[in-house]
């Protein structure tokens, strides 16, 4: 802010810290989720807080794949949407980042979703 206050003189620094920061969107068991959502037509990735920065072209081929499947019928609720890597040819099951996946116990032993 100071900087910047250096090269705009309009603008002001404030006397004191104020607002939000540090705000976290992570779920319960810190596994992101990547699903569709109740709303037809809806689908979220969320509960990264922002870590997820470099996965992000992985991302959003899990995404890709989820929206291609579940708007063609297939009912991702009762049977996760496999992805295989590109690069790798492993399989990722997005079942694990489903929003109705039991948390791991290990982290908080809660259920989403």
């Amino acid at each position: 802010m100071t900087r910047a206050a250096r090269r705009l003189p309009d603008l002001r620094v404030p006397s004191g810290p104020r607002g939000i920061v540090g705000v976290y969107d992570v779920a319960t068991d810190w596994t992101p989720v990547y699903d569709r959502t109740a709303l037809d037509g809806f689908y979220v990735a969320i509960g990264t807080s922002g870590n997820q920065f470099k996965n992000a072209p992985v991302v959003g081929r899990l995404m890709a794949a989820l929206v291609t499947a579940v708007d063609n019928g297939h009912d991702h609720d009762t049977d996760p949407v496999q992805v295989r890597g590109e690069h790798t040819g492993l399989t990722v099951d997005l079942g694990v980042f489903s929003r109705k996946r039991p948390a791991n116990s290990d982290s908080s032993g809660t259920v989403l979703g």
